[in-house]
């Protein structure tokens, strides 16, 4: 009887534990873990975005050898996909929902085949020495077993987002993006374009052609603004009028930015822009690979159910007369919205 007693007292306390001790933790569990990289902002968001080498830094996959992991990116960032399944760490799957260029990535995370997926975000933030990386983890818990469960598991993720973070700085930090062939787009952003004078010639090509008649263009621009006393106080630039997707065929127009309004002299027109709203963003590197930074900027626009006029800028503000080495050159990108 006595034996009994204590049992069932014992049976109580941990009934009481359970139901208890949960009301005094929060109904949303919360993991973050930090760490400084020595790298810019840029060269560290696209590894972490588009899940490329998560292998070689995940803190679950790096103890498990037996686990299958599947990627599968997507351009711009947005429905990429990282899933894997293992003995140790079971299954699950991580999905991008949403970016902010080189500043925030948020994901939803399925562990096994629960319904409602956990919250995980990124944060990047320039700092001295590099680049100060947040990595975060949120998921609602039901009581009193979700939260009692969370109070311990908290421990275990807090450890492995930690190790993570390690892994991924060590990575980065040995192998760097080398300079010399690192593309990248800045921040996206909706801004406007102010008004600008200028003097235009038109053109028209693919993008295998365009280059070589811009060299041509520029040239007659630049004469015709010295014959006409105008001072030219702007990047050279090129305005495509339309795009032909199934030829890559262009309609466009080279022009500079001048002082005051010119005159149509031959070929040559003057041509005032008002100011417009434009979804713009910076390119630095070879024009080669302005494919990735428009695709990268038309998911945007898409995220962002923005409406575009189907007509593009590129603004020349370092090319190769500035710059002899073409991953040092600037380009900025504008898409006039409607």
């Amino acid at each position: 009887m006595k034996a009994l007693r204590v049992i069932l007292i014992i049976v109580l306390v941990l009934v009481a534990a359970i139901l208890i001790v949960p009301l005094f933790s929060p109904a949303t569990a919360e993991v973050s873990a930090e760490t400084t990289i020595a790298l810019e902002p840029d060269e560290i968001f696209p590894t972490v975005a588009s899940f490329n080498s998560r292998q070689e830094w995940d803190p679950w996959y790096t103890q498990d050898s037996t686990a299958d992991v599947r990627l599968e990116p997507k351009q711009g960032y947005v429905g990429s996909t990282y899933s894997w399944e293992g003995q140790k760490i079971g299954t699950g799957r991580m999905e991008v929902i949403s970016v902010k260029e080189n500043e925030y990535i948020e994901s939803s995370l399925w562990f096994g085949k629960v319904e409602t997926p956990s919250l995980v975000e990124w944060h990047f933030e320039a700092v001295d020495g590099g680049t100060k990386v947040i990595w975060s983890f949120s998921q609602e818990t039901t009581y009193p077993i979700g939260r009692l469960g969370m109070m311990f598991g908290k421990i275990f993720l807090n450890r492995s987002f930690e190790l993570g973070l390690a892994n991924l700085k060590e990575l980065m930090e040995t192998n760097p993006p080398s300079p010399l062939v690192l593309s990248r787009l800045g921040p996206i952003a909706v801004e406007t374009m102010p008004a600008m004078l200028s003097l235009v010639a038109d053109g028209a090509g693919t993008m295998e052609t365009i280059g070589e008649q811009l060299g041509e263009l520029y040239g007659i621009l630049f004469a015709e603004a010295g014959k006409q006393a105008l001072e030219i106080i702007g990047a050279p630039f090129v305005h495509y009028l339309d795009y032909d997707e199934s030829t890559g065929f262009s309609n466009y127009r080279a022009g500079v930015i001048v002082n005051k309004m010119g005159s149509n002299a031959g070929a040559v027109h003057a041509v005032a822009y008002p100011s417009v709203e434009v979804a713009q963003a910076l390119h630095k590197g070879p024009y080669e690979e302005f494919t990735l930074s428009y695709g990268k900027m038309d998911a945007y626009i898409q995220v962002n159910s923005l409406e575009i006029s189907g007509e593009a800028f590129e603004f020349y503000q370092v090319g190769a007369m500035q710059e002899s080495h073409s991953s040092l050159w600037e380009t900025l990108i504008a898409f006039p919205l409607k």
